[in-house]
């Protein structure tokens, strides 16, 4: 498949996407396999977190334009976990995971690195990624040194002191990205209709705008 050029960072763009994304999973979750959730089936968990995926972009959006991004690092991390779980519970395969889930059972809100691995690798995929954000974004997620360096460097901007501005260029270049692919994970997990999914009846005629933004992105899927 021939990629086309990356567009640049959009905020407008990103929210109307995520306006048709959840539009699409209402509508979906007025399905007789979800009943507007009172039904707890497959579907039900796959809408529940995608609807949770989308939530997230949408304060990854704000934390970017608002500048505190001791706060974005953790609500990507919560983003990817999701993503996680919601990747393993569209198998069709997970079905008892997924009930599980919705029962509200321990230890099993934990998507699983290697079942993704697999299907990425069955997809074509011979060196997948799956999980290296995860642990990277782990470390500023959790009460470490360099967690707290971070929150340090954001006080000393909000004061003014020389210097701190310059520490925070790599996130401002990389944030907006970094939400542009959670949007393209989203959109993607929506609307792929792979034999091992759980199906998701979708109208993609009634998301034109995140058609276009899967489209136009610079990957294949997640995992490349």
């Amino acid at each position: 498949m021939e990629k086309q050029a990356e567009a640049k960072f959009e905020p407008k763009q990103i929210l109307t996407c995520l306006d048709e994304v959840e539009g699409e999973l209402f509508r979906i979750a007025d399905n007789d396999q979800c009943r507007r959730f009172h039904n707890d089936s497959p579907l039900t968990a796959m809408v529940l977190l995608m609807m949770r995926m989308s939530s997230l972009i949408r304060s990854l959006l704000l934390l970017l334009e608002s500048g505190n991004f001791d706060g974005f690092d953790p609500v990507l991390r919560a983003f990817e976990e999701t993503f996680y779980l919601a990747h393993e519970l569209r198998l069709s395969a997970s079905a008892d995971k997924a009930a599980a889930w919705l029962r509200g059972d321990k230890d099993v809100w934990s998507g699983k690195i290697g079942v993704l691995v697999e299907f990425a690798k069955k997809r074509g995929h011979p060196g997948p990624n799956i999980g290296r954000d995860y642990g990277l974004l782990s470390e500023l997620a959790h009460p470490t040194r360099s967690a707290a360096n971070n929150s340090v460097t954001l006080c000393a901007v909000r004061r003014g002191i020389e210097g701190a501005k310059a520490e925070l260029a790599e996130a401002e270049k990389n944030n907006p990205e970094r939400i542009r692919y959670a949007l393209y994970r989203l959109i993607w997990l929506l609307s792929d209709q792979d034999d091992q999914f759980v199906n998701l009846p979708i109208d993609l005629t009634k998301m034109p705008q995140s058609e276009n933004f899967v489209q136009s992105y610079d990957r294949i899927e997640p995992g490349t």
